[in-house]
């Protein structure tokens, strides 16, 4: 499910993220908005990127741990769109945060 800041709601990925994976996201939505992107787009975006990121890893290895869930909501987005690309090809988890 994709968290959407709309008319003063979020829903549940927004309300799951620790502290610091709240920054890292804001961080990542100004970094969108200072390239031109704006609106509930820059939010859909940068919490696709997690939500599909760890439903792919699950998909493909089963169960994540915290740990490594962790560390996909504080990362920005390039290494996000590293991971991703990796599941194509990675055989363990190692693999994909290498």
């Amino acid at each position: 499910m994709f968290a959407v800041e709309a008319a003063g709601t979020r829903t549940e990925l927004t309300d799951r993220l620790d502290p610091r994976a709240k920054e890292v996201l804001e961080l990542a939505v100004e970094q969108l908005h200072a390239k031109g992107y704006g609106g509930t787009y820059v939010r859909w975006y940068c919490e696709g990127y997690v939500e599909a990121l760890i439903e792919l890893l699950t998909a493909k290895f089963g169960t994540l741990s915290p740990a490594t869930i962790h560390t996909i909501q504080i990362e920005g987005i390039p290494e996000l769109r590293t991971w991703t690309t990796r599941v194509l090809t990675a055989t363990t988890l190692d693999e994909i945060f290498a």
